[in-house]
């Protein structure tokens, strides 16, 4: 499984569902490593950038940040974001990273992991390539939230069950024992768990949902739908979420399994 965009998904991806959504998990993430000034950091699955460049900010100009991605599209777009940053950019599997070993202080993926085709080899990599005594975290979402359960199931009845699959399976994460488990059999010690919810403030459904799906993989197949499809499926994530209106808001509960190893 891979996470592709494509188009002006990238765009999209950053002016909303970074601020909105995976800006706040990454600074919940960049946090709970305590990064030091002078610090030697890979962060993978970058995306656009968001995590990496609050590395930077935390390791500062002495420390060395490393921002890599399998989909050029979106390291294009952290290029143009991190304007003026001391950062290097490599594309690349996470499973076989042409990286020299045992150089990184800090190795860091936010929400990246649940995407990598070979598990056990992209934490292979990340043993490898992380310093004696190095530390590492990733995040991955804990199952579906109220309002990802409401998209998937518009998307399946109006659009395709097939594509309500692919975006259902986003969210379809291994329980945090099991995560725990395949850390520590990738050779990672004092490995721990933990889960954290956050409280997500977004527009209105019939603003967000639009740039939502606008910004996913199965963004075409949305923007295929006409105007009366594509407004009935906005309309049914609306009514699935009525409880989470606040004024002109949709807030609702979300979480992530966060999980830290050390070499």
């Amino acid at each position: 499984m891979t996470f592709q965009l494509a188009g002006s998904a990238p765009e999209i991806y950053e002016k909303v569902m970074v601020p909105l959504w995976f800006g706040r998990w990454a600074e919940a993430l960049v946090d709970s490593l305590s990064l030091q000034a002078s610090e030697k950091v890979l962060d993978v699955a970058c995306g656009t950038g968001v995590t990496t460049r609050l590395a930077k900010a935390k390791v500062g100009s002495e420390g060395e940040v490393v921002g890599l991605d399998i989909n050029a599209s979106m390291l294009s777009k952290a290029r143009q974001l991190a304007d003026g940053l001391d950062i290097t950019w490599v594309e690349s599997d996470a499973g076989d990273i042409d990286l020299p070993s045992g150089y990184y202080d800090v190795i860091l993926s936010q929400h990246g992991y649940h995407y990598f085709p070979d598990k056990p080899a992209a934490l292979g990599e990340f043993h490898r390539l992380l310093a004696s005594g190095g530390r590492m975290a990733f995040s991955i979402w804990d199952g579906h939230s109220p309002y990802t359960r409401a998209i998937c199931a518009a998307v399946e009845r109006h659009i395709s069950p097939e594509i309500a699959k692919k975006q259902r399976s986003q969210r379809e994460t291994p329980s945090a024992d099991e995560l725990a488990a395949q850390t520590s059999e990738a050779g990672f010690s004092e490995v721990k768990t933990y889960r954290q919810e956050l409280l997500i403030d977004v527009p209105p459904a019939y603003e967000f949902v639009p740039l939502h799906l606008g910004s996913m993989p199965i963004a075409g197949a949305f923007t295929a739908l006409d105007d009366g499809k594509r407004n009935l499926l906005v309309q049914d994530v609306a009514d699935a979420m009525s409880e989470y209106v606040q004024g002109d808001r949709l807030v609702y509960p979300d979480a992530v399994h966060v999980v830290l190893g050390y070499n």
